[in-house]
């Protein structure tokens, strides 16, 4: 036996039995002071143990510590090598940009078999353009091995936005038609700077083109992001070319005045400071943090971060009486939209797609910042910082971008005498685009239930107008007296605006075989059974395919979906399910057949089911900003696939519709919005109260792959195949 080690181990152990009085003389008990001198001992053994020559290790070093996981996020030496590794192959040179550089995710089927301690695959995956050339590559790199496994060229596509976009500026500055409406309305070239967006399905140029609509911006400290209505250009970035200039004389432009139109930049509090709140937790957190492993009394999951999707939850667990019992294989926001609605050609191309062209703001490094403690997050929190990249492949750490902590929000359940207080894990991400802010929190209850609660806050979009008073009869643009926006200022309308989120849900309910229902509320006719006509019952209809998986909320029949385990039921005889349950939801106003609506076909129903694929991750593709090449969530369930016993993702588009109250200026108070997954016949009872079940007891269905009340099932209720109502 090595004496080093047990020297070591020793002091390591070495406890003092009773309090040590913190006094400015100290008295020491005889027993005390013998076990100093013991200490004393043990230090000094260890210190002339490490001078003895190291011993001969038997045995190769692990692959990975124990904080080391497959799912975790690339770190900055990480992301480093991707470039290098480009580069030492000859796949790109210095001129190339990157998109995005993200992990490779191993297969599903990989990690669903994965152990602790099991070596593993560490990949890469980077987009890459190439801008002289207008080409889109995608990389995939072996990081432990040092090379490139593939470099395939994407024909059709342009990538996502980049700062070198606003080569624009410099394009229309050669322009005679763009300078000469410019000059029309008394403004100087050099005072102004373009606000681009991608052309979309409002584009002219060819599909695969990067192809912006622009319209002009001051930039002065007055006026600075004040946009110049009525002056709007078609800009191919490809060809360096300006395609149309659309100017309306003059029309629309409203000279702008020194009355402070953007406020927020030099926002103060007016409400009073409140006394002191403080949190505690004298014994602890009830929760560790090892790595991206979160581990909680109840719960269990990891947490990426996506340089696309922003937060990721991966392997989300519930622990049901010591069993670990699967939920949620994967969430993330896949991607966001944001459409306006003034009839102005600048705001109606205004539909940003936030995560699949602007990578969620996290393109932008220099804005990002982390959360801060007692004003975003309680001072409970811990913090998890966030490796991102600029365009160039530079990787940079941003400390504190997601926080995990306890918080008490009321009661979890009551009655009479008895109550017991919801303390909740919460994980919680801040980004800025552009702006706006957007937080996610995803919230997990002791009882089980999953809460995705959003945050809306910032700056509303603005533009300059001659009117005063939301009074009829201004003379700014109108649909019969109606503006197309909200004073919140005298000559500073926000305008009308939708923003669409949609979350990716792969479900896994205690196992990758499921079944989806849909669950809806209906009355019973009057009849002799129901003789006082008060009576109702849920109906529930089985989702057969990817067909009948497109679906929309209705709050009168209290609608929701239903996630369920197709082998087995509970010892009730009821069917093992987590359902999604709708909070406040919104539908595409855009006209049906309309540029901003083909641009996002995704959001033509408010949930979609479809059979899980590793390669189907945006729903409104890899490159939504592109006409050259359409996929997404409407060509995906094309092939109709059964969704009766498969592994299943649910495709939910949460969405808001933003009429601007004058208490949103100058910045918004947070708007809140989100929904909730439910255990529905998870459990056998309230998991709460009571110890004594048995997660474990269930029957096996005679007809597996179908639910066992398939004999009730009612088809799917007709409706519009739209969203929009």
């Amino acid at each position: 036996m090595n004496p080093c080690k047990v020297f070591y181990d020793n002091l390591l152990n070495f406890q003092y039995r009773q309090p040590f009085p913190m006094k400015s003389k100290i008295k020491t008990s005889p027993a005390l002071s013998v076990k100093l001198t013991c200490a004393l001992i043990i230090i000094l053994s260890a210190m002339s143990c490490s001078k003895k020559a190291p011993t001969k290790t038997t045995a190769a070093e692990p692959v990975q510590s124990p904080l080391q996981h497959p799912l975790n996020p690339l770190g900055i030496e990480e992301i480093k090598q991707v470039k290098q590794i480009l580069l030492a192959e000859g796949k790109m040179d210095t001129t190339f940009r990157f998109y995005v550089i993200n992990l490779n995710e191993p297969p599903k089927a990989e990690m669903l078999k994965y152990k602790s301690g099991d070596t593993f695959r560490r990949e890469a995956f980077a987009v890459l353009y190439d801008r002289p050339n207008n080409k889109t590559f995608e990389a995939l790199v072996d990081l432990r091995a040092k090379k490139v496994l593939s470099f395939a060229l994407i024909p059709g596509v342009t990538a996502g936005g980049f700062a070198e976009d606003s080569v624009t500026d410099q394009i229309l500055k050669k322009d005679p038609l763009w300078l000469a409406g410019l000059q029309k309305r008394g403004i100087h070239p050099d005072s102004v700077k373009t606000s681009f967006v991608f052309a979309g399905e409002m584009g002219i140029a060819p599909p695969d083109h990067r192809e912006m609509i622009c319209t002009p911006q001051y930039i002065n400290k007055k006026y600075h992001e004040l946009l110049i209505d009525g002056l709007v250009a078609y800009v191919d970035l490809t060809t360096g070319t300006v395609l149309k200039v659309l100017d309306d004389g003059g029309k629309t432009f409203y000279k702008p005045e020194d009355i402070g139109y953007f406020e927020g930049d030099s926002a103060k509090l007016l409400v009073l400071e409140s006394k002191p709140l403080k949190i505690t937790q004298p014994e602890g957190k009830s929760f560790t943090v090892e790595g991206f492993h979160v581990k909680g009394k109840s719960w269990s999951f990891r947490l990426g971060m996506d340089n696309r999707e922003g937060l990721i939850l991966h392997d989300v667990q519930y622990n049901d009486n010591g069993v670990m019992r699967t939920v949620l294989y994967r969430a993330s926001v896949a991607e966001m939209y944001v459409p306006y609605g003034s009839t102005d050609l600048t705001h109606a191309a205004w539909n940003y797609f936030d995560v699949g062209a602007y990578r969620l703001g996290q393109a932008y490094i220099h804005s990002m910042s982390g959360l801060k403690a007692g004003a975003d997050v309680p001072e409970n929190s811990t913090f998890l910082a966030g490796v991102f990249h600029d365009e160039r492949g530079v990787p940079k750490q941003v400390d504190s971008v997601v926080a995990v902590y306890e918080e008490y929000t009321g009661p979890l359940t009551r009655h009479g005498k008895f109550a017991r207080g919801d303390r909740n894990l919460s994980v919680k991400y801040f980004t800025k685009v552009w702006n706006y802010d957007y937080g996610f929190k995803w919230i997990f209850h002791e009882d089980g239930t999953i809460e995705l609660k959003m945050e809306l806050t910032g700056v509303v979009g603005i533009k300059g107008v001659n009117r005063t008073t939301d009074l009829p009869g201004g003379a700014d643009e109108t649909d019969n007296g109606n503006y197309y926006g909200t004073l919140v200022a005298p000559h500073v309308e926000a305008t009308n605006h939708q923003h669409f989120f949609t979350f990716r849900l792969d479900m896994d309910v205690d196992g990758t075989e499921n079944i989806v229902e849909e669950m809806n509320t209906v009355s019973v006719p009057a009849n002799h059974k129901n003789p006082w006509s008060n009576a109702f019952v849920r109906q529930m209809s089985l989702l057969r395919n990817e067909s009948e998986g497109q679906r929309n909320i209705n709050a009168g029949t209290y609608r929701h979906w239903m996630v369920a385990d197709s082998k087995t039921v509970n010892g009730l005889g009821q069917q093992k399910s987590y359902v999604l349950m709708p909070g406040q939801n919104a539908s595409p106003l855009a006209a049906a057949g309309s540029g901003p609506r083909k641009m996002a076909d995704f959001l033509e129903h408010q949930l979609w089911v479809t059979s899980y694929k590793e390669n189907e991750s945006y729903p409104a593709g890899d490159y939504p900003n592109s006409r050259g090449q359409k996929d997404g969530l409407p060509s995906w369930v094309s092939d109709n696939e059964s969704l009766q016993g498969k592994d299943v993702v649910l495709w939910y588009n949460l969405g808001v519709t933003h009429i601007v109250r004058p208490e949103d200026w100058p910045i918004m108070t947070v708007h809140t919005m989100g929904f909730s997954l439910m255990p529905f016949g998870f459990f056998e009872k309230n998991p709460v109260i009571g110890n004594k079940r048995n997660p474990a007891r269930s029957r096996l269905v005679v007809e597996k792959q179908v639910p066992p009340d398939v004999t009730l099932c009612v088809p799917l209720p007709a409706e519009k195949k739209s969203a929009s109502r």
